[in-house]
């Protein structure tokens, strides 16, 4: 069976016309305009999304900080995020899960980090980092946590810790590259390995076309969980995708991801709700 997940929240926010060109990206709604956020996880859970992914991934007490955030705003922030998404959800009347977003590192640095990795801190700076906001999103109640976009497993391993005692089920997601490896540069099957507490451990933000060797270079005992991007490039420093992607996903592309054992299938940045939508009609699997 294969479970839904939903498309690139900030794809369906500028798709709503809402503009994203800040360092906190979706995150900067959740005190400005919080209703827009509901409104496009809505967007997201009307074209079948069966788990939905937080506003989160950007904030963090550091990334706030340059925006200038007081640590009560951030907080306030963080809790808006799972219960926005909570509130589409009853909305909507539908058996839908809420994932809180817990993004990597380098997405505060606003500098395309999360697609690079080896970011020549020490464990302590990136235990540091999340320790109170992965408190924050916790007692938020969450059906589930996404860490995601994790480009190294340096980072992983310190949120592995972090989570030791944690109840909530989660999943772990890396940002990819050619090779088979992560974006740092260790090998795939080395990143499956170290999720073997998670419920399911895979790929998302990376190039659609990426995904099957990928997949296939790793075994796994967990299900894999996939949401690639569009297949464009991110550009840190004008803030903006470029080149060419792909609306949604062919049926050749999803069947090999099922065969090669994905369970969970959406879409991350480029991919909204009319390219989940179409992408769905695929998953009669």
């Amino acid at each position: 069976m294969i479970i839904k997940l939903d498309g690139g929240l900030s794809t369906a926010l500028e798709n709503n016309g809402n503009n994203l060109n800040t360092s906190l990206w979706t995150g900067e709604l959740l005190l400005s305009n919080p209703g827009e956020i509901t409104k496009a996880h809505l967007d997201f859970i009307d074209a079948g999304a069966q788990i939905i992914i937080t506003s989160a991934y950007q904030l963090s007490f550091a990334g706030c900080q340059k925006r200038g955030w007081s640590d009560d705003q951030t907080e306030r922030a963080l809790i808006a995020s799972t219960q926005l998404a909570k509130d589409a959800v009853e909305s909507s009347g539908k058996n839908v899960r809420v994932a809180a977003s817990v993004g990597p590192y380098g997405a505060h640095l606003a500098d395309g980090s999360e697609y690079r990795g080896n970011y020549g801190v020490s464990k302590t700076v990136i235990k540091d980092f999340h320790k109170r906001r992965l408190e924050i999103l916790l007692s938020t109640n969450p059906d589930l946590l996404a860490l995601e976009t994790m480009p190294d497993t340096f980072e992983v391993e310190v949120l592995l810790e972090l989570l030791k005692d944690c109840s909530t089920p989660f999943w772990v997601s890396y940002s990819c590259r050619q090779d088979n490896q992560t974006n740092a540069g260790q090998s795939v099957q080395a990143a499956v390995d170290l999720a073997k507490d998670a419920m399911a451990v895979g790929i998302n933000c990376t190039k659609p076309e990426l995904i099957t060797d990928l997949l296939r270079s790793a075994s796994s005992s967990k299900p894999f969980i996939v949401y690639p991007n569009s297949g464009r490039v991110w550009d840190a420093k004008n803030k903006v995708w470029t080149g060419s992607g792909s609306a949604g996903f062919s049926d050749q592309l999803i069947s090999e991801w099922v065969d090669a054992g994905a369970q969970f299938i959406g879409g991350c940045c480029g991919i909204g709700a009319s390219e989940i939508a179409v992408s769905y009609t695929h998953l009669t699997l």
